[in-house]
This record gives structure tokens, sequence and C-alpha cells, in this order.
């Protein structure tokens, strides 16, 4: 995925469905993973530094 992630992402709520429990996740070669949900879907290739973006930590801040 390119670009950052949409800003909404941070505000939505968190919803328990099994379109949002994670099922399973693999690597893609080096660079990225990929996530399997539990209603079934499987798509997207999310690169380390997507998912960086993602993470609110004070780590993952600093290397912005």
């Amino acid at each position: 995925m390119g670009g950052d992630p949409d800003p909404i992402i941070f505000d939505l709520p968190e919803i328990d469905e099994p379109a949002n429990r994670l099922q399973n996740i693999e690597a893609v070669g080096t660079y990225a993973l990929t996530f399997a949900w539990e209603d079934g879907h499987h798509f997207g290739i999310y690169n380390w530094g997507y998912l960086r973006r993602l993470c609110p930590c004070q780590e993952c801040r600093r290397s912005d």
C-alpha cells in the first residue's frame, strides 16, 4: 500500500465482529504482511512502512 493511512482510521470505533477479527498473518517476502480475517476476506499486502504509520506508539512516531 502506498501513502499514509487515512487519518479517519484513528477515530473509528472498534467493533467486535468477524470482519475485524484476525485469523492469520502471512509474510510476503521480507517486505510486507497479508492478513486473513474470520469472515473469510483475505486481500491486501501491507508493507512495513505502512504498518508502522498505523502504529500510535512513541517508538514508531519517532521513526517518521
